[in-house]
């Protein structure tokens, strides 16, 4: 019997801050289970409004740490956890290094959310709020699973396995990971910010669907060389899709010059120029469906 496996959308934006765009953030859900990969500013926002069940969610993978791609991994922890009655304890969590630093900075005895999660645990008042919404006594804290990640790793589950590729952004001062996340039937590549990489291509090879970085218009990225030796542009992107025999691509991180509805199909023209797949502008909330 099928079953469908769905990407939605949580985040399509950078690091500009914009009502309708979220920091990047892809939900990939099956029926029973989910994984994120980033959580920018905005995205948990999203999630919470969406269709996505914040507790179908027990994995979460970041590209790399740029605040953009990151900026809400509080949020979501704390409000998946408390909100869950207990059910939201437990959550793996995959990336880069520095991530277990980053992780105890946040959730850890001394962290930065450390005062408030002793006040859920041991206050009265947060103590009978847990137990209304049906959560078990004494309240426990949240569990994270975390895991640091080099470029050739995979993290393998019940329903698919999660193998990190490669990235180009700004090395050496953060590491970036490409992630392919494959049941027996299906694969969804997403890129995380990266140039345009040879490297990539393999390992996009014959994707299902393949999420990436896109900008602008390459045009506009290729005049500053700073730009270019780190970012893509729809060209860029739709290249390593038709070389990858991705069957489609869907375009994200885009600039604030993307929220012209003439540069929209401007990009759209360059990327279907140099992709002979289905090729998809992302908008936040987005939802694709593939039967697996």
């Amino acid at each position: 019997m099928s079953t469908d496996l769905r990407l939605v959308l949580l985040g399509t934006g950078n690091p500009a801050p914009r009502a309708h765009r979220a920091g990047q953030s892809i939900a990939v859900l099956s029926n029973d289970a989910g994984a994120i990969f980033d959580l920018g500013p905005g995205s948990a926002m999203n999630l919470f409004a969406s269709t996505v069940d914040a507790l179908q969610i027990d994995q979460l993978f970041f590209t790399h740490h740029h605040f953009d791609h990151m900026a809400d991994f509080g949020h979501f922890v704390m409000a998946r956890w408390d909100q869950g009655a207990g059910a939201g304890d437990a959550l793996s969590v995959y990336g880069p290094p520095p991530l277990l630093r980053i992780a105890e900075l946040l959730f850890g005895p001394d962290g930065v959310y450390g005062p408030d999660l002793q006040a859920r645990t041991r206050h009265p008042l947060s103590q009978r709020i847990h137990q209304l919404r049906g959560g078990p006594m004494p309240r426990t804290l949240p569990v994270l699973d975390v895991h640091e990640l080099e470029e050739g790793e995979t993290v393998a589950s019940h329903r698919w396995t999660v193998t990190t590729g490669p990235a180009r952004h700004v090395q050496p001062y953060l590491t970036s990971l490409s992630y392919r996340l494959e049941t027996p039937s299906v694969s969804v590549v997403i890129s995380g910010d990266t140039r345009p990489l040879p490297a990539l291509v393999e390992f996009a090879r014959d994707a299902d669907v393949l999420v990436h970085m896109a900008m602008d218009l390459q045009d506009d990225i290729d005049r500053w060389p700073e730009i270019a030796t780190s970012c893509t542009g729809a060209a860029g992107a739709a290249r390593i899709a038709a070389r990858a025999n991705a069957k489609r691509l869907v375009l994200v991180h885009l600039d604030t010059t993307a929220d012209s509805p003439d540069r929209q199909t401007a990009m759209l023209t360059e990327a279907r120029a140099n992709c002979p797949g289905d090729v998809i502008l992302g908008e936040d909330l987005l939802e694709i469906t593939l039967t697996v």
